[in-house]
């Protein structure tokens, strides 16, 4: 039993490096966001801001104005990432649009609707997992930019993520489509744990 365990606590003390342990989790992490909706990945990032609500009110003692500048400036991008999954898995659904397509360009245009929705789910759960592997530094650490103005990256991200609401709620006029498919499509992305 000692022998198992001090081989786990080695395993703990070299695993950043080793090059198999990065593959294993970029497949795992990979394979993870293929697995679940986009829903799963808003909790991921409500999860986050709860993190960063405990880190900068009670660790920090900031006010709560501050408190949400730092939860702001810890989630943008995920946020922003988020809603541009939104709108490929609206524009680019199989009952959006493409009704009349023929089906192999049907099966192309799934796959480029399944790549184009993993890589926002994918840099999400990196930035959630290097958040909680590291949650005691994460803690003691504020926002590098913390009450500097925004940046060049912090406004376009509140761009894309304005864009991207306007994309959604105007969809159906958009495509041509009722309100009630894009909603039952937002409804099978948001909702989650929905295979």
């Amino acid at each position: 039993m000692t022998k198992a365990i001090a081989s786990l606590r080695h395993f703990a003390h070299v695993h950043d490096d080793l090059p198999a342990f990065h593959a294993g989790y970029l497949v795992l992490t990979i394979l993870v966001a293929a697995l679940f909706n986009l829903g799963a990945f808003a909790l991921l990032i409500v999860a986050h801001m709860t993190l960063d609500f405990v880190k900068y009110r009670e660790h920090h003692h900031f006010t709560l104005r501050r408190t949400w500048e730092g939860i702001v400036r810890e989630s943008l991008v995920d946020v922003a990432l988020l809603t541009v999954g939104v709108v490929f898995s609206v524009y680019l659904h199989h009952t959006v649009g493409l009704a009349s397509i023929s089906g192999l360009l049907r099966a192309e245009m799934s796959v480029v609707r399944a790549a184009a929705i993993l890589v926002p789910k994918v840099k999400i759960l990196h930035h959630f997992l290097k958040v909680v592997s590291h949650v005691h530094h994460y803690m003691d650490q504020i926002h590098p930019k913390f009450s500097h103005g925004w940046s060049a990256l912090d406004k376009f991200c509140f761009g894309v993520i304005v864009v991207s609401v306007a994309l959604v709620v105007f969809s159906p006029v958009l495509m041509h489509v009722s309100t009630i498919t894009v909603l039952r499509v937002l409804e099978y992305e948001l909702i989650p744990f929905r295979f």
